[in-house]
C-alpha cells in the first residue's frame, strides 16, 4: 500500500487530510484508539490485508503504519 492509498483511507475514515503526512505521529493524524481498531477492520476486510491491532497501536508514525501495511500485504 503506498502513502497515498493509506491516506486515502484514512481521510475515508474521516481524518483531516491536512494533518496527514509521514511523518505525523498517530496522535498529530488524529488516529486514536477508536480509529486505529477502524482501520484493522477495514483493512483486513475491504483489502484482505490482516494487520493486527496491537501492531498498529506501536507503529509511532503514518510512515511506520504505511510500513506496517505494506509488509503485512507481502509490498515490502
Amino acid at each position: 500500500m503506498t502513502f497515498d492509498e493509506l491516506k486515502n483511507l484514512l481521510v475515508s475514515l474521516g481524518l483531516d487530510p491536512a494533518e496527514i503526512a509521514p511523518e505525523s505521529t498517530r496522535e498529530e493524524a488524529g488516529l486514536d484508539s477508536l480509529l486505529l481498531t477502524e482501520l484493522a477492520l477495514v483493512l483486513r476486510k475491504e483489502r484482505g490485508i490482516p494487520v493486527p491491532e496491537e501492531d498498529l497501536y506501536a507503529a509511532p508514525t503514518v510512515a511506520a503504519i504505511e510500513g506496517l501495511v505494506s509488509r503485512y500485504a507481502g509490498v515490502a
